[in-house]
C-alpha cells in the first residue's frame, strides 16, 4: 500500500477553537477523555456509556501509541473540549483498517473544531496506511448513531461513504423464551479461561466472512476478558469432540453486564456482545439453541432485557434469527469509510 498512499512526513497539531491548547495525549489524560466522552455521549449515544477500564485497555494496547496516535484540546479551566485518535489494529489480514474516533464537547460544536480534528486524524491515518507494505485495501473508517446527522454530514463532506448499517435490537425477557432444542454431539459450557484460545479460534473462524472483520489477536482477546462488564458465567460455548486438542469450540454467545448503564435503559439488562458458529457447524440450529440458553440464564439472573447489535446485511441471516426470537429494532448506527 505504501506505493499508492501519499502521507505527510509530520502532522501539525490543530489550532481551531478560541482559548484551546492542543497537545498530544498521554495516559494521564484518561480521566479528562472519559469526562469528555461521557458528556458527549449523552447526546451522541445516550443509551450507552464509555467505561474507564475500556480506555485503560485501549491505552495499554500495543497498537496504540497515544503520543502519536491521538490529540486533545483543553480549555483554560483544564477541561477536555476535543479528543481524536487514528489507530490501526495489529491484525491486518484482508484490510488495513484505520479507526478514526473523534469527540467534541457539545457546548463547543459549530466552531470548526470537529473539522480541524478530522483533518488531523486523516493525516495520521494516511501515515498508518503509507507505512504498510501489504497489497491490501486501505480504509479510514468512523461510525455514528443514525441521529448524529452533523457528524455524518462532516464525514460525507470529506469523502466518506455510508458503507454499512448496524441495528441495535432489544428483547423483553418477561416474554416466553423458547426451550433450547436438543442438539446431538455438542454440549454447552460457561466460558472460562481454559477455553480462551479455543474460543478465540472459533470467533475468528465464525466472523471471517463478515464485513470488515479482522482476526482478534490473543492480546485483544485477553483485554476483553479483563473488562469489568464481562460475564463469563452468563456466556456460553458450544463444544464438540475434537481430533487432537480435546473438545473444540464450535459456537459461542458472549455477554456483558454493566450496571452503570441500567438507568439509561430503564432497568437491568444484559448485552450480547457476540454470537457465532464455526462455518462447518452452521445450518443445524446451534445459534438459536445457544441464544435460547443465554436468554433463560439472563432472566434467571434477574435481568429484564437483552440487547445486541447486528450487521443489517449479515451473511448468516442473523437479523432474521434475532427477530424470530423476539428481538425488535430500537436504534441504528452507520459505518462510514474512505477507501484507498
Amino acid at each position: 500500500m505504501s506505493d499508492r498512499v501519499a502521507a505527510p512526513s509530520s502532522v501539525a497539531l490543530p489550532t481551531a477553537g478560541d482559548g484551546l491548547a492542543w497537545r498530544p495525549v498521554t495516559a494521564d489524560d484518561i480521566g479528562l477523555i472519559l469526562d469528555l466522552k461521557r458528556a458527549a455521549g449523552r447526546i451522541d449515544h445516550p443509551r450507552s456509556l464509555v467505561m474507564r477500564d475500556e480506555l485503560e485497555e485501549e491505552f495499554g494496547s500495543a497498537a496504540f501509541t497515544p503520543e502519536r496516535d491521538a490529540v486533545i484540546a483543553v480549555d483554560s479551566a483544564g477541561r477536555a473540549v476535543a479528543y481524536g485518535s487514528a489507530v490501526a489494529p495489529e491484525s491486518q489480514e484482508t484490510i488495513v483498517w484505520v479507526d478514526l474516533d473523534g469527540t467534541v464537547a457539545p457546548d463547543r460544536r459549530g466552531e470548526g473544531i470537529g473539522r480541524a480534528l478530522l483533518a488531523w486524524q486523516e493525516a495520521r491515518g494516511l501515515q498508518h496506511l503509507a507505512a504498510c507494505d501489504a497489497a491490501l485495501p486501505g480504509w479510514l473508517a468512523s461510525s455514528a448513531q443514525d441521529h448524529a446527522t452533523p457528524a455524518i454530514r462532516l464525514l460525507e463532506a470529506h469523502g466518506y461513504e455510508r458503507a454499512r448499517w448496524w441495528m441495535e435490537l432489544e428483547r423483553d425477557l418477561a416474554a416466553p423464551v423458547p426451550a433450547p432444542p436438543h442438539l446431538s454431539g455438542v454440549r454447552f459450557v460457561p466460558y472460562a479461561e481454559e477455553w480462551q484460545e479455543r474460543a478465540r479460534s472459533a470467533l475468528n473462524d465464525a466472523f471471517r466472512d463478515h464485513w470488515g472483520t479482522q482476526p482478534v489477536t490473543a492480546a485483544e482477546w485477553a483485554a476483553g476478558d479483563r473488562l469489568s462488564a464481562s460475564r463469563p458465567d452468563l456466556s456460553v460455548l458450544a463444544v464438540a469432540p475434537g481430533t487432537h486438542e480435546g473438545e473444540r469450540v464450535v459456537g459461542f454467545v458472549f455477554v456483558d453486564v454493566n450496571q452503570e448503564e441500567w438507568p439509561l435503559r430503564g432497568g437491568p439488562f444484559g448485552y450480547v456482545t457476540a454470537v457465532g458458529v464455526r462455518r462447518e457447524a452452521r445450518g443445524h440450529g446451534l445459534a438459536r439453541a445457544m441464544l435460547a440458553h443465554v436468554l433463560r440464564a439472563l432472566r434467571a439472573d434477574g435481568l429484564k432485557h437483552a440487547v445486541l447489535d447486528v450487521d443489517a446485511e449479515s451473511p448468516t441471516g442473523a437479523l432474521g434469527l434475532y427477530q424470530r426470537l423476539g428481538f425488535t429494532v430500537t436504534d441504528r448506527s452507520v459505518s462510514l469509510v474512505k477507501r484507498f
